[in-house]
């Protein structure tokens, strides 16, 4: 393969890699959040998950509308709605997601026979949802609808004029 073809290469598939880093920041700031308000402040499973939902959401969409898909060729109102779209979807499934995970977690007799923490459970129940919505929703959804102009930017628009003009 020559030179050419392999920077042609990486340069295309470049983003894949400022997804998972952009990803990781975003999964830090979720999990912190989730983790305090599960651990420390006394929510439910479902709530402290959808609380790190929202803080790791706006931190992926900032970062990622600035530096992994740089958003070129769709206005910023209509990435937002796209972006709030697919996060409302990804929030729905972490959050119910987690809160069945986490419950058929605390209900198994073979976690209470080895005695695994109940905190240990909500951990590993978030953590392995929190990757599932992350690959098979989100990261598929952004790269060919939210930062990429589809056929929704014009309704979008339009229906954002429409809102804007006196009655």
């Amino acid at each position: 393969m020559s030179t050419h073809r392999i920077k042609t290469y990486l340069l295309q598939h470049i983003w894949i890699l400022k997804a998972a880093v952009t990803s990781w920041i975003s999964a830090c700031v979720d999990f912190s959040i989730s983790f305090a308000a599960f651990a420390w402040m006394g929510c439910g499973s479902g709530t402290a998950a959808a609380l790190g939902a929202i803080g790791g959401g706006v931190t992926n969409c900032g970062v990622n509308y600035r530096w992994t898909f740089r958003a070129c060729g769709s206005p910023p109102p209509c990435v937002a709605v796209k972006y709030i779209l697919v996060w409302i979807g990804s929030l729905l499934l972490n959050t119910y997601g987690t809160e069945l995970l986490t419950r058929l977690m605390l209900s198994s007799q073979i976690l209470d026979y080895y005695e695994v923490s109940r905190n240990l459970r909500f951990t590993i129940a978030r953590l392995t949802v929190a990757l599932a919505v992350s690959l098979f929703w989100n990261l598929r959804l952004q790269r060919v609808f939210v930062f990429r102009p589809t056929r929704a930017d014009s309704l979008i628009l339009k229906i954002g004029n429409s809102l804007r003009r006196p009655r």
